[in-house]
């Protein structure tokens, strides 16, 4: 006998369920023959992949490592049949996509007001997250594609990249900071200072790169949100780095302001990001190709 697809999804559902009572409601069988499922998988693997204790139901570690290529395999099924139907359907579907907040401030808005004008009946997923946890989900098969400033040459076995777009950067501080005129890096000395939480990405590099100007920045609060930051930032003498696109934001109305040190940040490179040898389908490359669009209208339109 071999594996099927509903042994998989057996093991997903009481995984994520807890029980087999639980998962068996929810797959709409009974629960002898969701039990059968289970014991023809552990057959079929020739090792024990649940266990029951205390607290129900969990994974051994053999099931563990399990699920995670089933879920993978599930999630590859759902993106082909999803595919197949967008096809069908003149482009119906959905599109999961993850990104950080200076993303969805920049080019987002307009993107997804063409992606919506040109597929009305299509639905987009928008994650907002840091570079970690983007490229995890997308490890995951949780994202179609995401935008962000990971490193290509740390993943580039794992991922295709692609360049879109980059963005300058500032050191912000509250509009009435007691050093909002300060212009040297030496001044911000024993400031305390709001970042994302993530260990690789644009902000890992500017710490490091602050750090081997003398700073060495005490950070107080650790939040993924732009908006959060901003908030954070008008109700504390707390400094962030920020693109410098916020200051014609409506979000940010001023609130906070970029400060004019004696230190020029490297832009960040905004990259597609892709699982390798993957096919896209249709409708995550339509809304590829619109990113693509703005990105090339945004550069025409910062060198008139």
């Amino acid at each position: 006998m071999s594996v099927k697809m509903t042994h998989l999804r057996a093991l997903k559902e009481v995984a994520e369920r807890g029980s087999i009572r639980a998962a068996s409601r929810s797959m709409g069988i009974s629960q002898p023959a969701l039990t059968r499922s289970i014991k023809d998988l552990e057959n079929q693997m020739g090792v024990s992949l649940l266990e029951r204790n205390s607290h129900g139901i969990s994974l051994t570690v053999y099931g563990e490592y399990f699920l995670n290529h089933a879920k993978l395999i599930l999630k590859e099924l759902e993106l082909a049949q999803d595919g197949i139907r967008q096809q069908l359907e003149k482009f119906n579907g959905s599109v999961s996509i993850g990104m950080g907040g200076s993303v969805a401030l920049s080019i987002l808005p307009q993107v997804a007001a063409w992606f919506r004008k040109d597929f009305p009946e299509a639905r987009m997923y928008i994650y907002e997250e840091q570079v970690d946890a983007l490229l995890n989900s997308l490890r995951n098969g949780e994202l179609d594609f995401c935008i962000n400033t990971a490193n290509p040459e740390m993943h580039n076995g794992e991922f295709d990249f692609e360049a879109l777009f980059t963005l300058d950067y500032a050191i912000f501080a509250r509009k009435d900071h007691p050093l909002v005129t300060a212009s040297t890096l030496n001044q911000l000395e024993n400031q305390n200072w709001i970042l994302p939480i993530t260990r690789s990405g644009y902000h890992q590099k500017i710490l490091h790169m602050l750090k081997e100007s003398g700073l060495n920045p005490e950070v107080s609060f650790y939040i993924n949100n732009i908006s959060g930051a901003i908030e954070l930032m008008k109700k504390t003498d707390c400094l962030s780095v920020l693109p410098r696109v916020l200051n014609q934001s409506e979000q940010n109305d001023h609130a906070i302001v970029p400060l004019n040190i004696g230190l020029s940040l490297p832009p960040a490179v905004y990259y597609i990001v892709c699982r390798k040898n993957r096919p896209l389908p249709p409708l995550v490359q339509k809304l590829i190709h619109l990113f693509r669009v703005q990105s090339q209208t945004r550069k025409r339109s910062s060198v008139t």
